[in-house]
């Protein structure tokens, strides 16, 4: 954490509570009859409770003063041939999801992810991908009857 992480820290918090104001006003109910402005109450909650600790820490930071060790710039570190592949893979499963359907475009976004931060283990990528999507399945689709895009597969 930074010490001018104080903006985006007091954006964050003006944003969260920005729309609980706003979800306030939409009828929150109550937890057995819960109205449309709950939930986005609860995330506007959220938001402020995890970006008060980034807003105090660089205001407490901000007053001991200039330090002796340099920060370091917010790209430094990042490979963009990572940020391209998932960037490129997320697109891909969007264009795809309704032509392959759930079942496949997940596969292939979920495998393509995880055999690229771990080139070496492919298998272990194929292995988490089949059983990620099949748990997803049985889930969603067995247990609770949620339709997903069929595409090229016809199951159940």
């Amino acid at each position: 954490m930074k010490k001018n992480d104080y903006l985006p820290g007091l954006l964050w918090l003006l944003l969260g509570a920005a729309v609980m104001a706003v979800s306030y006003r939409m009828s929150l109910g109550t937890l057995h009859t819960p109205g449309p402005g709950l939930m986005p109450f609860l995330l506007g909650s959220l938001l402020i409770l995890v970006s008060l600790p980034i807003f105090v820490g660089s205001l407490l930071r901000l007053k001991q003063g200039p330090g002796t060790a340099r920060e370091a710039g917010i790209w430094t570190g990042v490979e963009f041939k990572n940020v391209l592949v998932i960037l490129i893979s997320m697109i891909g499963y969007a264009l795809l999801l309704e032509r392959l359907g759930f079942l496949l475009a997940a596969f292939l976004f979920l495998f393509t992810l995880l055999a690229t931060f771990d080139s070496r283990r492919w298998f272990l990528a194929l292995g988490a991908s089949f059983l990620t999507i099949l748990i997803t399945y049985l889930l969603f689709v067995v247990a609770l009857k949620v339709e997903l895009p069929h595409g090229l597969l016809r199951l159940g």
